[in-house]
């Protein structure tokens, strides 16, 4: 099947999808269900919490099939009620008053082999990501961690493409002045945290 043939039928499975086919439906869902749950994983930091929302977010996308319009990819939509719904999720979290789930993996400090010094790394830098304030966390995770384009992210978070500069070199800057101000938290990767700060080239 050729680039303009799958596409063709990714239509004629959306007009499907429109008129209540469900199985047209989740035949579009389920080649982005990876990337769905990534992002969901990065908003979230939490396996369980990242399954529920790409379930949710499924169940909200099924019930609004009808008025997508295709001012937007299909994929690009489904990132954003992705997106919302995990914000959706912490504002009724914090009129709840809940305490947030501490989910980082555990990395002891002195640990020598690779794949666990990578994730001691991951670790301590994701948790630097998820102190940013949500302006700023958003863009890093869908530009540095996922790897969407500018244009892709200005489609999800419903901004201009210099706004989500801004915002993302913001983030960078923000995410290199807390490695330099408590360098301990990064004994020994110091040269890796920095660089993974400075993110992925454009």
């Amino acid at each position: 099947m050729t680039l303009s043939d799958d596409a063709e039928q990714r239509r004629h499975w959306l007009r499907a999808a429109q008129r209540g086919d469900r199985q047209a439906f989740e035949r579009l869902l389920a080649p982005l269900l990876p990337r769905l749950y990534s992002l969901a994983f990065h908003l979230t930091q939490h396996r369980d919490d990242a399954a529920d929302v790409v379930q949710d977010s499924a169940v909200k996308a099924w019930r609004a099939i009808g008025g997508f319009r295709e001012d937007a990819e299909f994929s690009t939509w489904l990132l954003r009620i992705v997106r919302n719904t995990v914000l959706d999720d912490v504002k009724r979290a914090s009129r709840r008053h809940e305490e947030p789930t501490e989910t980082l993996p555990e990395a002891g400090v002195h640990v020598t082999e690779p794949r666990a010094e990578r994730e001691e790394l991951a670790a301590v830098m994701g948790g630097y990501v998820m102190e940013l304030s949500e302006k700023l966390r958003e863009p890093l995770i869908l530009y540095d961690l996922e790897g969407y384009t500018y244009e892709q992210i200005a489609a999800v978070l419903d901004l201009n493409l210099g706004t989500v500069k801004s915002r993302l070199n913001r983030a960078r800057l923000a995410l290199r002045e807390r490695i330099i101000a408590a360098p301990e938290r990064l004994e020994g990767y110091m040269p890796e945290a920095l660089a993974a700060a400075a993110g992925r080239e454009g």
